[in-house]
């Protein structure tokens, strides 16, 4: 590679060390704030120093990429590979941008080995990016997953002119990998996603392919192929799909469950516990086991797991088993009110589980387990409730998004202690307030509301927070329209169960402007939110909260508070609230007595629960609920 690309990857793995926690819980958490900050400012001027190295080298070099050398294509192939490879998945948009490139220098040149090749190297880079907002529904990349794989797969038309070996697989993977390109959200979405499945795996079966390109790993591709067709499970699941898929479902659940079982002997290892739970829930569908008997299953499988193993297969067992168990104890309200003890005891194991785990597992495999966890979470009147549940297991594995999240809530709940004693017709319309004699009645309920709302109003972010933590370069726009995504992640979350629901509106609609004009979704409706003033109070306490965080990942520089308030004073009337902005100045001395040690009581709450141990009372008094 080019000296500018070693050093932009040298200085993104900077940026991953220098927001690696894993020395664990500090001794001294003013110390640790003081180093935050620095640790910040080096970020910081890793950040400027790689956004320089881009401008000045690789954009340019993607600018007139039809002149470019061939010494230099095949460099920025291995820069897009190592950005995007394994599991680290570094900069994933970074390398899909080259990656276009690319594609576009192959059908310049007309080298159609690189073509295939790029085609699908797009369409996966698109797949990581479509993968990380899949929890939002929203389907922004599909359609062009679909022209890529698609466009490398007709090339199958071709495939005695390709004597590349390498090549012909790329044309076999991106056959298999046209089925990414589809969901199971309908049923045209699934007959297309089946039709894919289909017609690769007649071509992987195909003795023709084979003799033709021995050297391929069929197997492999099978196996795959196979792994892919048990995903219809969830299809299933919706109470859809003929028996035709029953079947097909089954057979892939079997083949790939006996493989399991074959590699299992000959390492003397045990097989893939997500493998065996696919073969149980496909009996179930076919009729061969029935509620009771599956969900019997799953509990002698989530008995017999390592509770100390943090391994792939380790999350799988001790995290999302508990989703599937919860998901399929649904199916029946009469199963679901007998499994309420099963399920606690799994919730209470998952705390314990997930607080012990170390902290560099704070990756996308752990964020992605848990949210499906918080997706099928079960509420029971005298459980814990949803709301408990993320505060103390979700957020306290990412430290810093814990303690905006807890700041913002304080700063919201001092902000309508103030609107209830000086603007109460600005409360109007809320719940129960329909005169200011009742607003100010019910004084200590809004103030409460008001703080769990500011600190769930951010709750979708936690999908993102390795996206922010790396955060090595300045952001594409393409990054912000991702990052968009964390509102519908929010509001589906949150709108699941009753202890959540009175919050949903607000991570929906924390990010739109007050004027409408700005900020997003654009889906968002005021008229719609009937906490609206909560969730106006909520967007100004998160915006001071950002402006004055001297290690923010999205606020360059920090403000002093003064700035700040003039800062939000000037958003007034366009993005935010000016009832509630122009409180703040009068706020001045109690909000500076507030962050001048809020920051290092958030952290020390976030950093008491990692370690399991009892809440104290907060800042202002408050402790969140424990179980």
């Amino acid at each position: 590679m080019k000296a500018y690309q070693e050093a932009y990857l040298k200085n993104l793995l900077q940026v991953v060390a220098l927001t690696d926690l894993s020395a664990g819980v500090p001794e001294d958490i003013r110390l640790f704030i003081e180093e935050r900050g620095s640790r910040k400012e080096k970020i910081r001027a890793l950040v400027e120093e790689n956004t320089v190295l881009l401008r000045e080298n690789l954009f340019p070099e993607l600018d007139d990429i039809a002149t470019a050398d061939e010494a230099s294509v095949a460099m920025l192939g291995e820069f897009a590979e190592r950005l995007h490879s394994g599991a680290e998945q570094l900069d994933v948009v970074l390398g899909y941008m080259i990656h276009n490139a690319l594609l576009s220098y192959a059908r310049r040149w007309k080298k159609r080995d690189m073509l295939i090749r790029e085609l699908y190297q797009m369409g996966l880079s698109l797949f990581y990016m479509q993968n990380l907002i899949q929890q939002s529904r929203r389907r922004i990349y599909y359609w062009k997953m679909g022209l890529l794989f698609g466009e490398a797969a007709s090339y199958i038309r071709q495939y005695d002119e390709i004597e590349d070996v390498q090549t012909r697989g790329y044309i076999h993977r991106s056959m298999a990998n046209l089925a990414l390109a589809y969901d199971w959200s309908s049923d045209e979405e699934a007959m297309r996603k089946l039709k894919a499945m289909r017609t690769s795996m007649r071509a992987l079966t195909d003795p023709v392919y084979r003799e033709k390109t021995p050297d391929l790993p069929w197997d492999t591709f099978l196996y795959k192929s196979h792994q892919e067709f048990t995903t219809a499970i969830s299809y299933l699941h919706t109470g859809r799909g003929d028996a035709r898929l029953v079947r097909e479902v089954m057979e892939s659940a079997a083949y790939v469950w006996e493989r399991q079982l074959e590699n299992s002997r000959r390492k003397g290892t045990k097989p893939h516990i997500r493998w065996q739970m696919e073969y149980e829930m496909a009996q179930y569908y076919c009729g061969i086991l029935t509620l009771s008997e599956l969900l019997r299953r799953m509990e002698e499988a989530y008995m017999e797991r390592d509770p100390e193993s943090y391994s792939e297969a380790g999350l799988f067992h001790n995290v999302f088993l508990v989703a599937l168990y919860a998901g399929y104890a649904s199916h029946e309200e009469s199963v679901l009110n007998k499994k309420e003890q099963v399920l606690s005891y799994m919730y209470r194991m998952l705390v314990r589980y997930v607080r012990s785990a170390p902290v560099t597992q704070l990756d996308s495999s752990l964020t992605r387990h848990l949210i499906a966890v918080v997706m099928n979470f079960v509420e029971y009147p005298d459980g814990i409730s949803l709301k408990d549940f993320l505060m103390r297991l979700v957020t306290c594995r990412a430290p810093d998004n814990y303690v905006f999240f807890r700041m913002t809530g304080e700063v919201a709940a001092r902000i309508m202690r103030r609107a209830v004693r000086l603007a109460p017709e600005a409360l109007l319309g809320l719940p129960g307030c329909d005169s200011p004699q009742q607003v100010r009645e019910r004084e200590e309920e809004l103030v409460a509301f008001a703080y769990e709302d500011g600190l769930l109003h951010d709750v979708g972010s936690l999908m993102f927070t390795q996206m922010t933590a790396h955060y090595a370069r300045s952001w594409t726009e393409e990054e912000y329209r991702m990052y968009s995504s964390h509102v519908y992640i929010g509001k589906r979350i949150l709108a699941r169960c009753a202890s959540t629901a009175p919050h949903a509106q607000t991570a929906f609609g924390h990010h739109r402007g007050y004027d409408g004009s700005t900020g997003y979704p654009e889906e968002y409706a005021r008229q719609d939110n009937e906490n609206q003033a909560v969730t106006d109070i909520v967007s100004v306490a998160a915006y001071l909260n950002r402006l004055v965080d001297d290690a923010s990942p999205f606020q360059r520089i920090s403000l002093t508070l003064d700035e700040a308030i003039d800062r939000v004073n000037r958003e007034a009337g366009k993005t935010l609230s000016p009832v509630f902005a122009r409180l703040l100045p009068g706020m001045r001395q109690e909000l500076g007595d507030y962050f001048a040690d809020g920051r290092g009581k958030a952290y020390e709450q976030a950093f008491a629960m990692l370690k399991g141990e009892q809440d104290a009372a907060g800042a202002g008094g408050r402790a969140d609920a424990v179980f």
